[in-house]
């Protein structure tokens, strides 16, 4: 099967939800012997690692958040308009502003919502309603939608009377490694809360930025730590002016060293109100870490009980929960146990491809 994929920034991912779903789902599939296809922006992978499990196919865009997705989408459906391709998986709403181009080709099309990107607060009204119009697009002209919360897959199935299928995110189990570069940034094991994904306003950074300060006047023994790209954006600029004593911003991480973060962290804590199926809470399960999190469905639904969680918006209840925790070693590794538990029960990445496959062929049929 031939299945290209677009509406991300590219392989390998560095950061960001979409990107490592991609990532670990074309991996899967590339495995099984299906010839994927990822479509990329060159200002992404430029002087990045090649991605080996697969190609990526880079075509024209333009930067700035207004134009460069609908550019980057409309080049990369001219690109693959001329190969010989089976299905086109589109992801996230922007993107499939143009999914009716592939249907007119006669090119069945997969369209999955990650997040409701339509919400977010980065957007002005006429970017939301721009991505409001995709979304209805891609609803309509996709032979497969899939969503990844249960939440989300249930919203749109009842706006737009059609199904969807709800497929979750999924991380593999991992093992701790050895701190071994925590020390150059003046970090020890268990001495610091972790942040990790964009900085952008919904995601609440300064909310939690703000609530340090009130965690600092009790534990002064730990630093806050952001991971992030906080040169990105405005907002992420006045996070950075906001940092004060004790907090950390190390910029963009992945790989080896954003394992040996999440590994030695003392908690791992997310202010966002904004989330599909977050994949940073997952991984930081996965690593046994205590978590603190926003009380939205979205994130209870990843782990239940086996997380903290603080009422939307409140810096307030959001300190008070960080230093509990802080305080008390014990509760912390009985709660990042349960969080371990709790993801490793869950879904994988091969149950996930299971799950993909299965939908790709079921829309080759609807199509013969």
């Amino acid at each position: 099967m031939r299945i290209a994929m677009l509406g991300v920034r590219g392989l390998p991912a560095r950061g960001g939800g979409a990107e490592s779903v991609v990532q670990a789902l074309a991996e899967h599939l590339g495995a099984r012997g299906h010839d994927v296809i990822v479509y990329g922006r060159k200002h992404y992978v430029a002087g990045v690692p090649s991605w080996r499990a697969g190609r990526v196919i880079v075509t024209a865009g333009a930067t700035g958040k207004n134009f460069e997705t609908i550019i980057h989408t409309a080049t990369a459906i001219w690109d693959l308009l001329r190969r010989n391709v089976d299905v086109v998986h589109i992801h996230s709403p922007g993107p499939a502003l143009w999914s009716w181009v592939p249907l007119m080709a006669r090119k069945p099309v997969v369209f999955t919502v990650h997040a409701p990107d339509w919400r977010r607060d980065k957007w002005s009204r006429p970017g939301r309603a721009m991505l409001r119009l995709g979304l209805a697009v891609g609803m309509r002209s996709a032979r497969a939608v899939t969503a990844v919360s249960r939440p989300l897959a249930d919203e749109l199935s009842d706006r737009f009377g059609r199904e969807v299928v709800f497929v979750p995110n999924a991380t593999d189990s991992v093992e701790a490694v050895a701190a071994r570069r925590i020390a150059q940034w003046h970090l020890r094991s268990d001495g610091y809360v972790l942040y990790v994904g964009r900085i952008e306003p919904e995601k609440r950074l300064e909310l939690l930025l703000r609530a340090w300060r009130d965690v600092l006047l009790k534990e002064t023994r730990y630093k806050l730590v952001v991971v992030g790209d906080f040169r990105a954006n405005s907002y992420g600029r006045r996070c950075r002016r906001l940092g004060g004593a004790g907090v950390v911003f190390l910029g963009p991480q992945w790989g080896g060293a954003l394992a040996e973060l999440y590994s030695h962290a003392a908690m791992v804590v997310q202010p966002s109100v904004l989330e599909g199926m977050s994949l940073v809470l997952l991984e930081a399960a996965a690593y046994g870490r205590c978590i603190v999190a926003t009380r939205i469905p979205e994130n209870e639904e990843v782990l239940g009980d086996a997380a903290v969680y603080f009422s939307r918006d409140n810096g307030v209840e959001l300190a008070d929960k960080v230093c509990r925790y802080l305080q008390c070693q014990a509760d912390r590794h009985s709660l990042g146990d349960r969080a371990r538990t709790v993801v490793s029960s869950g879904c994988s990445w091969a149950s996930v491809a299971d799950t993909m496959e299965e939908v790709y062929r079921h829309v080759l049929r609807q199509a013969e």
